[in-house]
């Protein structure tokens, strides 16, 4: 899970960096709550507790519906490719790598719930 976030963490600056060129408050505060998510893993990992505060599930809330708005573009973007016939070299590379980033921010979500479910669990 340590390399799985610290790999989440990388692509969330990848993603910024490359494909957020209008920082609106949305794709802005969803790529944070990504980070501090993952920072939060990492500090569970480090510290060998993984029990989720109040905080914990406010923002993997945040992350499950900004994965869904990624997911949610991706879609309309491929859709809008297969109308028109025509997908270009950048859009592949857009896709492939949201989808990537996707995924592994859902199993990284779904790992660390889980590590909180068998600490709440055990106590």
């Amino acid at each position: 899970m340590q390399k799985l976030s610290s790999l989440n963490i990388v692509l969330s600056i990848i993603y910024v960096l490359v494909y957020l060129k209008s920082g609106t408050l949305h794709s802005t505060a969803g790529i944070f709550m990504i980070t501090v998510f993952n920072w939060l893993a990492l500090r569970s990992f480090q510290l060998n507790d993984y029990r989720w505060m109040i905080w914990h599930y406010l923002i993997a809330l945040w992350v499950v519906y900004f994965v869904g708005t990624l997911v949610y573009g991706a879609i309309n973007i491929l859709s809008s490719s297969i109308v028109y016939n025509f997908i270009s070299d950048d859009t592949i590379v857009y896709l492939i790598i949201n989808s990537v980033f996707c995924a592994l921010l859902i199993i990284q979500l779904l790992m660390y719930a889980y590590k909180n479910y068998i600490e709440l669990k055990l106590n």
